[in-house]
């Protein structure tokens, strides 16, 4: 039996020692597969582009009282040919010194001290970005900081072969590269790490841009990454080079006119095209039914909570980022409208097969007391008074746990991705039985949508 004074550790071992929970199992179903893949994808970069301000663009830089102006969202080819007359040859970290081998690496540099720029990739949301995109799980509790290493310069015919880069502090975990959108062919970033191999193509990416809205290109990858850009076939490939450090502080968020490309799964556009594909396949759910999804993400939840109106999750909605934030806004386009409720897991054997009571419940649930001798289970409390609804837990098995299949809601819940414990989150009551304590009501985060039937899939039945 489990006490319900136990803290979370406590709570942890006991539900390892139950095993896994028939309700929480996942569901299978080819497209599901794929989708679910691209959720959980993990990759040792991310990468995107971002709309900035047209002042963002301007870069000053020379090494003289009489510094030179270039717009770098509409460069003429003159100006960019004066910018690279400007740069020295670059060079390369080998050993902890710096090297010039031209058959190595063929571009052109300023140091930090020989331009300047007004670009701040805090305030537009980059550096968040790069948080959800390279860390996962309770990593994502890092702050980071970005700190401008130099500027790049790469004309046609200059390259830089394969390489990892040169950690400038025990603090440095990354590197980011910016791309200007200057007219250029070539100059692909190519990634290879643990056999398997990546490319990024920054030209591409700003292709057809607006003149109205400039964009700029990202890529960030952690310091042990194999990366070389390929060499540029014509133009003038621009670039800003940051060095990434984990930082004391937390930053800013402001995600508007960001576009994520990796990791996919932050990617709107390409979770709504898989999720349309999955929907459009009448093989999938041919009745309709429920879809639920694990957080992905780690977020600052509150500690106390209101036991009448608390809007804890109704807050949340609206602070997601990553792939949550990309799957709800996906969800809320194709489907009726997601959400997010608190599920609670009872800590009995309750049903076959170790199958224990699951309830949802759409607020994050605090009573103030619970008489283990005189009231129902908690899961049962929880349905009858709360709004709870049961998941996954089959009507005869539900009668023979003494409770009328009719006496609470019970939804059938397929599971995409799996719940887990970044964001659990715990409230006190007051536990009477044989003696009296203070118990704890543990309640995990999760994103429900209704699907309708094949045809109708936004019309939930």
């Amino acid at each position: 039996m489990f006490d319900p004074s136990s803290d979370s550790e406590e709570l942890d071992t006991y539900e390892h020692e139950l095993g896994p929970n028939p309700s929480l199992a996942l569901a299978q179903h080819p497209r599901l597969a794929q989708l679910r893949a691209t959720l959980n994808e993990a990759l040792p970069y991310c990468c995107g582009t971002a709309v900035l301000p047209n002042e963002d663009f301007l870069l000053y830089y020379g090494k003289t009282e009489r510094a030179t102006r270039i717009d770098l969202s509409s460069a003429s080819t003159a100006a960019l040919d004066d910018l690279e007359k400007a740069c020295a040859p670059a060079t390369f970290g080998v050993a902890q010194k710096n090297v010039l081998d031209t058959t190595y690496r063929k571009a052109g540099k300023l140091e930090r001290d020989s331009f300047a720029i007004n670009l701040d990739l805090e305030r537009y949301g980059i550096l968040e970005a790069l948080r959800t995109g390279l860390f996962t799980g309770k990593e994502q509790t890092h702050s980071i900081r970005a700190e401008l290493h130099k500027l790049n310069f790469y004309g046609r015919g200059s390259f830089f072969k394969a390489h990892q880069d040169t950690p400038r502090s025990s603090t440095m975990f990354a590197s980011l590269v910016l791309v200007f959108p200057t007219q250029h062919s070539g100059g692909t970033l190519r990634i290879k790490y643990a056999g398997h191999e990546y490319s990024f193509d920054a030209a591409a990416a700003l292709s057809g841009i607006s003149a109205s809205e400039p964009r700029i290109a990202y890529i960030a990858f952690f310091s042990d990454v194999e990366h070389e850009v390929v060499p540029v076939t014509s133009g003038h490939r621009v670039t800003l080079t940051y060095n990434l450090h984990y930082a004391d502080e937390d930053q800013p968020v402001g995600t508007d006119g960001l576009d994520v490309i990796q990791p996919s799964g932050s990617n709107t556009p390409e979770l709504e095209s898989m999720l349309s594909a999955l929907l459009e396949d009448s093989s999938f759910l041919p009745d309709g039914g429920m879809l639920g999804f694990g957080l992905r993400h780690l977020y600052p939840l509150p500690t106390s909570f209101d036991a009448h109106e608390d809007t804890t999750l109704v807050t949340l909605k609206d602070k997601l980022k990553g792939v949550d934030a990309a799957l709800f806004r996906a969800c809320t386009e194709l489907l009726a409208s997601p959400a997010l409720y608190a599920v609670f897991e009872a800590h009995s054997q309750a049903g076959v097969g170790g199958r224990r009571a699951l309830v949802a419940c759409p607020r994050v649930v605090k009573f103030h007391s619970h008489d283990t001798e005189d009231e129902p289970p908690v899961w049962e409390k929880l349905c009858r008074h709360w709004d709870g609804v049961l998941i996954n837990f089959p009507p005869e098995e539900l009668e023979t746990a003494g409770v009328s299949a009719t006496a609470v809601r019970n939804w059938t819940v397929h599971w995409v991705t799996p719940m887990s414990e970044l964001n659990r989150v715990k409230t006190r009551f007051a536990a009477y039985g044989n003696e009296p304590m203070i118990g704890y009501l543990y309640q995990r985060i999760c994103m429900l949508v209704k699907v309708g039937p094949a045809g109708r899939r936004e019309t939930p039945t």
